[in-house]
């Protein structure tokens, strides 16, 4: 009896960097190979597709994956089955792998064969199949919530775990403990930067300045605002580690979940010049909000700073005098709150006269702290949520069984006291005994010392912008009835 025609074939082959027991990419391989010599099955070259070092979670991820699935596509497809040395090679998703299994099985004609897994004949082959992908997947969460304790525990105790930040490199110590090493041009690059932005530089001037000499950071980019910024608010220029176990936190500073722990490498910058960076970053973000451009960037003193009645979008100034809805401008409002610069001007130094001469209580919210102190209170309340989440953490150490009961003793009664503090710095942060009339009488006078600023002949461009900015929270524009309506902000 003639030899059946050999069946053609691909091999996926995947390799996760979080998982210890995978087997290299050359030993899938090779037992995929044996597999296919021994049922007459061709494997070419061309048809075999590896993801190295990459979770198996996403298949949008996986771009060898992906390159497979679209060969697997064509009419016809060039193979008639996938190999794979485990089912988890797949997939660690069960729904993503029920998908694209029934796709290729379905759709394509394209069998997958696990070559260390064979199923039996039968209705009960999926069962299995199922059940072995299930246990997969367990496995798969059950690992990665090991990865992020362990590197919780790592992170209390200050440990490396990241890429070096700018003006730092790492270093191995003995006992295979991972370090930072300040690297001396980067270091003093970076008290550069603490001190011009202390002396009052902003991100951008700072960024600039760091380009104009050819400096970049260690991914080999130019410097921006916030890299600058990043550089800033990063504890490790005074000796600590931040993480983050949830992952990327969008640039969120003062993120509850993040830990911040000492650590043993060599601060560049002391507590006193970083604690006074961040009180200054906490001003400028109290006045000038996110995404703010800075006034030499102004066309206008008003720009960033009126907002159309209709859409609540910013008036941009458009040339050669004129202000008008950015929206509109867009297609996206139906009015285009069209003024001139000189009117518009107008219009806002009568308010505030007309405001700073009324008897009458004005409209204005209040933030019971300075910025330095609304920053501070920002750090009180993010330090309170970090020593909590280390007294509960040593809670878990101790139940299993990573630390003694002596630690525990040690350890928990010091993070309680420091909890309680913290507490008592808090309730006295937020406590304000001003009455409302007192604080409308307080901002009549700073609405006073705005208009003089914006009415004096000697005021530039960014002092009249900043002026203004500082007392108020939003600028309303309606052209259908021209009025102007101001609600103040009071920074106490």
């Amino acid at each position: 009896m003639d030899n059946p025609l050999p069946r053609t074939a691909a091999a996926y082959i995947r390799v996760s960097t979080d998982e210890q027991a995978d087997q290299s990419p050359e030993s899938q391989l090779i037992e995929i190979r044996k597999f296919a010599a021994g049922n007459n099955i061709l494997l070419p070259e061309d048809l075999i597709f590896v993801d190295e070092g990459i979770s198996g979670k996403r298949s949008e991820n996986r771009p060898a994956f992906l390159r497979m699935i679209g060969a697997a596509r064509e009419d016809p497809p060039p193979f008639d089955m996938i190999l794979l040395w485990k089912f988890s090679r797949f997939a660690r998703n069960q729904e993503e792998s029920i998908v694209y299994k029934a796709l290729l099985r379905k759709q394509c004609g394209v069998d997958v064969v696990s070559v260390s897994e064979p199923l039996p004949g039968g209705p009960f082959a999926s069962l299995i199949e199922r059940i072995i992908e299930w246990f997969d997947e367990f496995y798969s969460i059950r690992l990665s919530q090991e990865v992020k304790r362990t590197m919780a525990v790592k992170a209390e105790r200050g440990e490396l775990q990241s890429t070096p930040s700018f003006g730092y490199k790492a270093k191995m110590e003995p006992g295979e403990k991972t370090t930072l090493v300040p690297i001396p041009e980067e270091a003093e690059l970076v008290r550069e930067i603490f001190c011009r932005f202390n002396s009052g530089e902003g991100c951008y001037q700072i960024a600039r300045w760091l380009n104009s000499m050819g400096v970049t950071t260690h991914r080999g980019n130019a410097f921006e605002n916030r890299t600058v910024e990043y550089i800033i608010r990063n504890p490790v220029y005074i000796g600590k580690l931040r993480w983050t176990p949830t992952g990327r936190t969008r640039r969120d500073f003062t993120n509850p979940d993040t830990i911040v722990a000492d650590s043993t490498h060599e601060p560049i910058v002391s507590r006193e010049v970083f604690e006074a960076a961040q009180e200054r970053m906490a001003e400028l973000k109290a006045v000038w909000g996110y995404k703010a451009r800075p006034t030499y960037e102004l066309k206008d003193w008003l720009s960033g700073l009126v907002r159309c009645s209709e859409c609540g979008s910013t008036l941009i100034f458009a040339r050669p005098h004129y202000f008008k809805c950015s929206n509109y401008a867009k297609g996206r409002c139906k009015s285009s709150q069209h003024i001139t610069v000189e009117l518009l001007h107008e219009a806002v130094t009568n308010k505030l006269r007309e405001d700073m001469s009324s008897s009458a209580p004005l409209a204005f919210t209040v933030s019971p702290q300075s910025p330095s102190q609304a920053g501070s209170l920002a750090r009180l309340r993010s330090a309170l949520a970090d020593v909590e989440k280390k007294s509960s953490r040593i809670l878990e150490a101790y139940v299993d069984g990573a630390i003694s009961l002596e630690q525990l003793r040690r350890f928990k009664p010091e993070l309680d006291a420091q909890a309680d503090d913290l507490r008592q710095e808090i309730s006295a942060a937020e406590q304000s005994d001003a009455s409302p009339a007192v604080l409308n009488a307080v901002l009549t006078e700073r609405i006073r010392a705005v208009y003089d600023t914006l009415t004096s002949p000697d005021a530039s461009l960014a002092d009249k912008n900043t002026a203004l900015r500082s007392i108020t929270e939003r600028i309303l524009f309606d052209r259908s009835v021209m009025t102007l309506t101001i609600t103040y902000r009071l920074i106490f």
